[in-house]
């Protein structure tokens, strides 16, 4: 059994399940799920998406199909777990060194 990784990229949860196994989908959290799961509650793998929309309640009609397919499509799914902070650039901003200092600056001292 293969497991496919799930990111909510919407601003909204969800919460389904397949088999009496509920899932839950937060914003911004991955969660992985076997591939049944995801077949079952996406349609991942699966070219016509609007079975899956309608069992969702985002689509009630075929003119609400474009909506429904733009609500989906903020969804990621990956075959391999996805890296923290894979978004940040790899390349680290260069930071300058602080300047050198000659000897024999002024000392303050105490009156």
């Amino acid at each position: 059994m293969s497991s496919i990784f799930v990111i909510n990229r919407s601003d909204k949860k969800l919460k389904d399940g397949y088999a009496g196994v509920f899932y839950d989908f937060l914003p911004n959290q991955v969660v992985e799920v076997p591939l049944e799961v995801a077949q079952h509650v996406f349609g991942y793998g699966i070219e016509n998406k609007e079975p899956f929309l309608a069992r969702l309640g985002w689509v009630k009609t075929a003119n609400e199909l474009d909506e429904g397919l733009a609500r989906l499509s903020k969804w990621e799914f990956h075959t391999e777990k996805p890296k923290k902070n894979d978004s940040l650039s790899p390349i680290v901003e260069p930071v300058p060194l602080r300047p050198v200092r000659a000897a024999g600056g002024k000392v303050l001292s105490a009156a």
